[in-house]
């Protein structure tokens, strides 16, 4: 089941939307929406942005999916400030990205992917220092709100559609042939 088979349009593609924010570049939105689409996708899950991003730059999505599938964890992890979602509170490994990836990509995306892994696998995490590192790395207030919203959305959604993949998976596993079905 695709995210075009689930979601309406104007949620499925943000990138491709007339109205996508110009604080980002196709290129920086295909990057960063991949790499968030990898660390959450279950395995055999299509991959739209990471196919858009492999259309765009093969040798880049390489790297990215790469990376994307060693930093994948289970998670979310974090430590939450004093209040009721202290009871989530999770330790677990951190991520930060390699000198080759960011000698490739730059500072301005290498703070993006790394901003990416901890909105997505580390919430609790969040400080105000992860965003002064958006801003130092040349991100504006604008783009900062468009990434954040974007990955976001691109979370929320590759988690459900995993959820639903493997959902879909254990009833065909079920009802495989030669199997018999209790009722």
């Amino acid at each position: 089941m695709s995210r075009q088979e689930i979601l309406p349009p104007e949620l499925h593609l943000p990138e491709l939307r007339s109205d996508a924010p110009p604080a980002l570049s196709k290129l920086e939105r295909r990057m960063v929406l991949a790499f968030v689409e990898r660390l959450l996708s279950a395995e055999g899950q299509p991959a739209p942005f990471f196919t858009l991003l492999r259309q765009t730059d093969a040798a880049l999505a390489a790297l990215i999916g790469a990376e994307a599938a060693s930093a994948a964890r289970p998670g979310p992890y974090g430590r939450f400030p004093p209040g009721p979602l202290r009871a989530e509170d999770l330790d677990g490994p951190p991520w930060r990205i390699p000198p080759a990836l960011c000698a490739r990509v730059g500072e301005r995306l290498s703070v993006a992917l790394e901003f990416a892994y901890l909105l997505v696998m580390h919430p609790g995490d969040l400080r105000r220092e992860s965003l002064l590192a958006l801003s130092t790395g040349g991100w504006s207030p604008e783009g900062i709100g468009a990434l954040a919203e974007q990955i976001g959305a691109v979370a929320s959604q590759t988690r459900t559609l995993a959820e639903l993949h493997t959902a879909a998976r254990s009833v065909s596993a079920r009802h495989a042939p030669g199997r018999t079905r209790l009722h």
